[in-house]
């Protein structure tokens, strides 16, 4: 039997098994229709997604990943306000109506009461966030509603995860970055140096630990519409890139899932 895994990112993982899709629109027609056959289905390819498809890749399990975006360059990044404008495509479904693109960097979806903004493209939310990392403070770790069983590799896994992200400490501290220490100062417990990026601040070309060759950040200001100069370290950059080179990752982007994906049983 097949199942669906919540990851708690925005990701589902479906574990199909050593066999092959045989109803409905299949795994072959999503993944390119190359007749392979894959032990496992992530859809999406954000921090939840891509981490998801790294660590099984790396397991040697095989994985079949699809992203409903598509590639964005760092030359494709909008960076002017006309540009932005034709970035974003929104969906009101309490009027009934939608317009932009829909492969959009930006998707904004109304709802009854609700209203959701998300990155589309592969890398997700990473294309676009400020790249901020930070420890977990101790009081969050302190919570009992965490699974005991995490708290075994907490540090390992941030460890882990600092390895393939790569923060560093700003060099140049804009009034923002000021503003965030001192909330920081306040609530963290954690670590004394708790602002970092996973932006490339050094040298040009540098192989930073854990992703693929980035530019040097230019401090242009444009993180959260997406790094125009190749600097910032988003999830295809390293998670996904790693899972590749591993040959256990096949990536299908352009993809919109609806409703049910697939018909399963034994």
């Amino acid at each position: 039997m097949g199942l669906y895994e919540h990851t708690g990112l925005g990701t589902e993982v479906l574990i199909i098994g050593h066999r092959k899709m045989e109803k409905g629109r299949d795994i072959e027609e999503f993944c390119g229709g190359d007749g392979n056959e894959y032990d496992a289905v992530v859809v999406g390819s954000g921090y939840g997604g891509s981490i998801a498809a790294y660590r099984m890749s790396v397991a040697g399990i095989k994985v079949c990943l699809v992203e409903k975006g598509r590639r964005w360059d760092a030359s494709d990044f909008p960076t002017t306000s006309v540009q932005m404008m034709s970035a974003v495509r929104v969906e009101a479904g309490n009027w009934g109506i939608s317009f932009g693109p829909k492969n959009a960097l930006f998707q904004v979806y109304e709802q009854d009461d609700s209203f959701l903004g998300v990155a589309c493209g592969l890398g997700g939310g990473s294309l676009v966030n400020a790249g901020v990392m930070v420890s977990t403070p101790v009081r969050v770790r302190r919570n009992p509603k965490w699974p005991k069983e995490w708290q075994n590799d907490w540090e390992s896994c941030e460890a882990s995860a600092s390895a393939m992200l790569n923060p560093q400490t700003v060099p140049i501290e804009f009034a923002n970055a000021r503003a965030m220490r001192e909330v920081c100062d306040e609530i963290e417990e954690s670590s004394a140096s708790s602002i970092k990026l996973s932006v490339n601040f050094e040298h040009e070309g540098t192989d930073s630990t854990g992703s693929q060759g980035l530019e040097k950040c230019l401090a242009c200001g444009n993180c959260m519409s997406g790094c125009p100069y190749n600097a910032k370290n988003s999830t295809d950059k390293n998670y996904l890139a790693y899972a590749i080179k591993v040959s256990c990752l096949f990536l299908s982007t352009k993809i919109h899932l609806k409703g049910t994906l697939f018909k399963y049983g034994r």
